[in-house]
């Protein structure tokens, strides 16, 4: 079964988000913070990690540096997220060049569009 982990403190997205992946036939796991997630991260070696940028504790700016920086988090898809960074050109850029990711959704996002980066990236379950 192919894992997803999802770093998010808000509690609703946290919900909808575990629900929606969870029932698509996702492992999916949670962390509610930076340093959690990095935690997560080493204990799950998920196939694809999902990251809030405003996180408590270490920003998910910092959190997807740190796994980048890590021999697991090398080539594992990451995709970053967030409500406050609108400029999606900018932020994209930023997180694709800079950070390595391989997306950026802006918050509010349609839940298809998140599955459709989900299949890209690591395919169906």
């Amino acid at each position: 079964m192919k894992k997803i982990l999802v770093v998010e403190d808000d509690p609703v997205n946290v919900l909808v988000l575990y629900d929606f992946l969870s029932t698509r036939g996702y492992q999916t796991t949670l962390a509610r913070n930076g340093p959690d997630g990095l935690v997560r991260f080493e204990q799950d070696e998920p196939d694809l990690a999902i990251i809030d940028v405003q996180l408590p504790l270490k920003n998910g700016f910092e959190v997807c540096f740190d796994i980048r920086r890590s021999p697991k988090g090398q080539s594992t898809p990451i995709l970053l997220m967030s409500a406050v960074y609108t400029d999606i050109e900018h932020a994209e850029r930023h997180a694709t060049e800079g950070l390595q990711a391989q997306g950026y959704l802006l918050k509010p996002f349609e839940l298809t569009t998140l599955l459709d980066h989900v299949y890209r990236l690591i395919g169906k379950p």
